[in-house]
């Protein structure tokens, strides 16, 4: 019943709008607060739709843990330190970042943890994980801490809703979520449309003209970098970024993926993973207006070994059980191995001008 209930009121909404925006179709599959996909169940995992780094294996948060571990002392070791988790997923990032740090007491004592999750049921598994942890939760990124901020967006921006617009016979179309048979009122096929551009957002101004190109815009992800530009800018800081994008908007990047395969982006509401490929370019531009560094965009591959991936995993094969050993092997090479998430996911970094270089991504 929840598939029909989440198909009848996007119906609904096409009906009253003669459309919906690509953008408004995705917030409602994602995140609708009865039927949402992350509103009603554990999508992350071998035995949910997609699968992240952290639960491919605990060298992943381990050294993301080392990473941010070295930003608090490379601002001095400040006395508070808020470190911010965006889309914490499982809670299995933050988990090994603490536990690979526990040892040092003064950055735990520092430490002031936010977690920013929009899912009821992840914030459920996120205490229960995390249980015996000093952490707020936010529902979006709202009223940081005003002291030196460490932000982690593993995954987080892909999930963001994006409008997609197109140039065709010599004006601005933008693309929408429609019905096939407006007619037939128990149809529930949709499909995609045209509707004329009225207001033209700038991030299209630059863009040459070209026929029947396709450029997506997010301004879902504008409004959450200008936020961390502004708290990093007042505060001193960084925030690493890792996901899997390109440095532009052009194409269609729309995909859905359902039990670990692709499926129609059209089907499935609330029950399938929408994503688009992140724009790193425009993250770096929004976050040049707040004169901040913006560092190159390295492979996730790179970016891992820069800090020791492949020393940790032979400290960790050492006592490790021989069955165990080909997974432990499968999952290094599926971090880092150019044919899989090495080369596909990107990282970048930002921070404020007065903060030092960041390892893995500078030095």
């Amino acid at each position: 019943m929840e598939k029909i209930n989440l198909n009848k009121l996007i119906k609904e909404a096409i009906f009253k709008k003669k459309g919906i925006s690509l953008s408004e179709y995705m917030k409602m599959c994602m995140t609708h607060p009865i039927y949402g996909y992350y509103t009603k169940q554990y999508p992350i995992g071998f035995k949910g739709d997609f699968i992240t780094s952290p639960e491919i294996s605990q060298m992943f948060g381990e050294l993301i843990g080392l990473w941010v571990v070295q930003a608090w002392v490379d601002h001095d070791k400040p006395p508070e330190f808020s470190l911010v988790e965006l889309g914490p997923g499982n809670g299995t990032l933050m988990e090994d970042i603490l536990r690979a740090t526990k040892s040092i007491s003064e950055f735990h004592k520092a430490l002031k943890i936010t977690l920013i999750e929009i899912s009821p049921s992840l914030q459920k598994l996120q205490k229960q994980v995390l249980k015996g942890y000093p952490i707020s939760w936010k529902k979006n990124l709202s009223n940081l801490p005003n002291i030196p901020t460490i932000i982690i967006a593993n995954e987080f921006f892909d999930a963001l809703p994006i409008k997609q617009f197109v140039f065709k016979k010599n004006e601005w179309m933008e693309i929408i979520v429609s019905l096939k048979d407006y007619n037939n009122t128990e149809s529930d096929e949709l499909c995609f449309g045209l509707k004329k551009v009225t207001t033209l957002p700038q991030e299209l101004n630059s863009f040459k003209q070209k026929e029947n190109q396709i450029y997506e815009i997010s301004s879902e992800i504008k409004k959450n970098i200008l936020f961390i530009s502004k708290h990093l800018k007042k505060n001193l800081g960084a925030c690493l970024i890792i996901d899997y994008g390109k440095n532009n908007n052009i194409g269609n990047s729309l995909q859905s993926v359902k039990n670990h395969k692709y499926s129609d982006p059209l089907k499935y509401q609330g029950e399938s993973d929408l994503s688009c490929l992140v724009n790193f370019e425009a993250i770096k531009n929004y976050s040049k207006e707040y004169n901040l560094v913006v560092t190159n965009l390295i492979n996730q591959g790179d970016f891992l070994k820069s800090l020791g991936i492949k020393e940790r995993f032979i400290a960790l094969s050492k006592n490790m059980e021989k069955e165990k050993i080909d997974t432990h092997v499968a999952s290094l090479k599926r971090l880092i191995d150019y044919n899989q998430m090495g080369k596909l996911f990107k990282v970048l970094g930002i921070r404020n001008k007065k903060s030092s270089p960041l390892i893995g991504l500078e030095i």
